[in-house]
């Protein structure tokens, strides 16, 4: 007897615990000769509002649920599938799940006849990572079987946050303590070159010439990886920001000015729409500046000579949204992922730690960072930066 009897092809579930002897319906069954129609109908219609009080809790469950056969072909979806899963609500009844979850191997793990855990991420309808749970159903020759789809987007993202913050520390550790052996030597070098600078003072003129001009550049080189190291551990240290009101625009400007140089040497053309009736933001605008520095230096480094970079900035009502797009050669869809992850890089010479950084930096000033990207087209990083009047606002329900 199917759960929901209306359904064609009908549904048929059984469960093994519960005996047809002991059941509603088989006690029916045993008596269904002996009724009068009237009683008969009373039953039927007994029958109907339950399974229909059955089909409306699976569809206020938020998690998806489907029904399947033994060849992987859908005999039931509720109503949360199609808000979870790339199945239409129009997918007939009888079609192979695999059509719309074509990357997992849907077979052997029907095959098996066991309850099975998966982990999948999902693009389409919208980005989400869901667990599923297979379970069978009933034994014997048509078995079903339930997949059921949580939905555990939130959770893992929690659980990413908590990994980089992790990793954040651990490098902030192994920093102060490459920062401090590295402080040791240059020290001893200085007071070698201290004690150098001073013999070279009773040479004789063509030696002392020469031997001051590469005190003079050793001792440069030695400031220049003192401010280097500074550099890094402030950066990668976390420190408390200092906010103060400032002008989005403004703060672009300062920041392309810096590496305008290097923009000109690499034929780098910049394209900027930043409106004057953006409101101010609160930020702390050095460690702002970083974060730019190192978006605008990224894309650099992935265009070839010729290159064109748009910066947009657009006041959404809640928020501020920056973007920076480049026409470079764009990211493959497997790393995609993975670009924010400490230490990995695509280029030969990268450390893998500039977009961390810039994600600490956007987070402590409650802004949210996404990457767009495709291969060969280019990438758009997307910054929304919250406005200090906007902090709450009400969500649609869809």
């Amino acid at each position: 007897m199917s759960i929901f009897p209306w359904l064609a092809p009908p549904l048929m579930v059984k469960f093994e615990p519960l005996t047809m002897k002991n059941s509603f319906l088989g006690k029916l069954m045993e008596r269904v000769e002996h009724l009068e129609p009237d009683e008969l109908k009373g039953y039927l219609l007994r029958m109907a509002r339950e399974n229909g009080l059955l089909e409306t809790v699976f569809n206020t469950l938020r998690e998806a649920v489907v029904v399947l056969d033994t060849n992987g072909r859908i005999e039931y979806c509720n109503h949360a599938v199609h808000k979870l899963l790339p199945i239409p609500a129009d997918a007939p009844t009888g079609a192979p799940i695999s059509k719309y979850l074509r990357d997992l191997d849907w077979q052997p793990l029907l095959m098996k006849g066991q309850a099975t855990n998966k982990t999948l991420e999902l693009r389409y309808p919208e980005p989400r990572v869901l667990e599923l749970h297979l379970l069978p159903v009933a034994g014997g020759a048509n078995d079903e079987f339930v997949a059921i789809f949580h939905d555990i987007t939130q959770k893992h993202a929690d659980t990413r946050e908590v990994i980089e913050s992790e990793r954040l520390h651990a490098l902030t550790l192994l920093a102060a303590g490459v920062a401090h052996e590295l402080g040791n030597p240059i020290n001893s070098i200085n007071i070698h070159l201290q004690l150098m600078a001073r013999d070279a003072r009773r040479a004789e003129p063509r030696l002392r010439e020469k031997l001051q001009e590469s005190i003079r550049v050793a001792r440069a080189e030695m400031e220049r990886l003192d401010a280097i190291i500074n550099r890094f551990l402030k950066a990668i240290r976390p420190t408390v920001p200092e906010f103060h009101d400032a002008s989005l625009g403004v703060v672009i400007k300062e920041t392309l000015a810096i590496l305008q140089t290097e923009l000109d040497d690499r034929n780098i053309l910049v394209e900027t729409d930043l409106p004057d009736h953006l409101p101010p933001l609160r930020l702390d605008v050095e460690q702002i500046k970083q974060a730019f520095y190192n978006l605008v230096k990224n894309a650099m480094q992935a265009m070839d000579s010729k290159g064109l970079l748009t910066i947009h900035a657009a006041d959404r009502g809640d928020c501020v949204e920056l973007s920076f797009e480049d026409n470079g050669p764009g990211i493959s869809l497997e790393n995609l992922p993975r670009v924010l992850e400490p230490y990995y890089t695509t280029k030969k010479r990268g450390t893998g730690l500039g977009l961390m950084i810039v994600q600490r930096i956007l987070r402590e000033h409650g802004a949210e960072l996404q990457l767009e990207s495709r291969h060969g087209q280019g990438t758009i990083v997307r910054i929304r930066f919250p406005l200090g009047n906007k902090q709450m606002r009400l969500l649609e329900n869809k």
